[in-house]
């Protein structure tokens, strides 16, 4: 197959589906796919380091990325609606990942035109979290844009049950299909030299570290994370880390609820962490902990379970049910108390968590590997070209 993947941006500091998008394009093109992406240059309030329109190629796959142009957060780029435009009709199926923004209304829009099956990945963003977040101006995009290019898709692709089920409850009617994303397990278990870490944060060194790995945003919890922490002050040998870049503007208001909190020295921002140092932060972690209100599936637990550490999740992380099936971790409410009660389980009694590591990492090897994922995706793809191409043959055949 000739696959295309559209998506606003992949910069590391997004996490999510920039971090999931080039692994899966990586399974897919091992599998003997032809992969493309086409993607813009945004990076936060900056620009990634890449050549402008001409692919870049790794892993089996090329990514050609465009400039993005105002207004930047709607992901703005002409020269990548060119590019559709002239070259969608070039494969087979296309993935655009996410919703109310320009690549999404361009690339369905052009799929449309030329008769190429597609399918759209939501991101969580049907979900009633993100419906409620200026319900008005996304109400007048879907009337205008959005629907439309959910009910002509070949495909809606759902990476967790639960979000499924909340985008059909609100009205999406084109074929479901459930696949999870996926994380490298073999990498997360290959031992790497500590001091890529502790190098730049000595004070973790001997500590038995609580970790979030996230966006600071509002949804994922982590000021209900800091007062939690401040519940746990009879255990001294334990860090609080939170890495994950300040996308929000919430870094100084979080600084100064540490401060208030009088836990300056049990508490370590990193910022964004990524590649061997992120791999070491998760090995050397005793619990990895998620507050959010709403995940539609959450990488950076799945993450955290193939490194072999326990997870504290709240019912808003999608996977939740089966994080408890599996017995990978404790499922709590959003509350402070309930995640200060959570943690200092797992902390106190250590043979229960080491059960819950392995067990974790028996759940990502089942069901997260990405071998067990492409095989998925490409069953997707697969059904979605033939929907397309029976609709096509009972409205008498469209040109591509």
């Amino acid at each position: 197959m000739k696959i295309l993947h559209v998506i606003a941006t992949v910069a590391p500091r997004y996490g999510g589906p920039s971090a999931a998008l080039p692994v899966m394009c990586k399974a897919l093109a091992a599998r003997g796919h032809h992969v493309e992406v086409f993607t813009t240059n945004v990076d936060g309030p900056g620009t990634l380091p890449v050549p402008l329109g001409v692919p870049v190629t790794n892993d089996g796959f090329s990514t050609t990325y465009y400039p993005a142009l105002w207004p930047r957060l709607y992901g703005t780029s002409p020269q990548l609606a060119g590019a559709l435009h002239s070259r969608v009709r070039e494969f087979d199926v296309v993935h655009i990942h996410s919703l109310y923004l320009f690549h999404t209304a361009v690339a369905a829009f052009c799929c449309r035109r030329r008769g190429v099956p597609y399918v759209i990945r939501p991101h969580g963003t049907l979900d009633a979290y993100h419906r409620a977040r200026h319900h008005v101006r996304k109400a007048l995009y879907e009337w205008l844009i959005e629907r439309r290019n959910l009910d002509r898709a070949a495909g809606i692709h759902y990476t967790s049950l639960a979000e499924q089920q909340q985008a059909e409850a609100y009205g999406v009617t084109a074929p479901g299909f459930v696949v999870p994303l996926g994380v490298d397990v073999d990498a997360f278990r290959r031992r790497v030299d500590p001091e890529v870490l502790f190098a730049r944060h000595p004070e973790l060194r001997n500590r038995r570290l609580v970790t979030f790995v996230g966006r600071l945003a509002a949804k994922k919890g982590v000021d209900i994370l800091i007062d939690a922490f401040a519940l746990l002050v009879d255990q001294p040998d334990v860090h609080l880390v939170i890495a994950g870049s300040d996308d929000e503007g919430l870094g100084g208001r979080l600084a100064g609820q540490v401060r208030r909190l009088g836990l300056r020295s049990r508490v370590t921002f990193t910022g964004f962490v990524g590649g061997e140092a992120k791999m070491v932060l998760l090995q050397r972690s005793s619990v990895f902990v998620l507050p959010s209100a709403d995940e539609s599936f959450a990488v950076s637990v799945v993450e955290a379970m193939a490194a072999g550490v326990p997870v504290v999740v709240t019912e808003g992380v999608a996977i939740h049910g089966e994080i408890a099936s599996a017995e990978a971790g404790s499922v709590v409410q959003r509350t402070s108390d309930a995640l200060a009660a959570g943690i200092r389980g797992l902390l106190s009694d250590r043979t229960a968590a080491g059960v819950m590591g392995s067990n974790g990492r028996a759940l990502t090897s089942k069901a997260y590997s990405w071998q067990s994922v492409a095989d998925n995706l490409e069953d997707m793809y697969g059904q979605a070209m033939y929907a397309c191409a029976d609709s096509f043959r009972r409205q008498g055949g469209v040109s591509r």
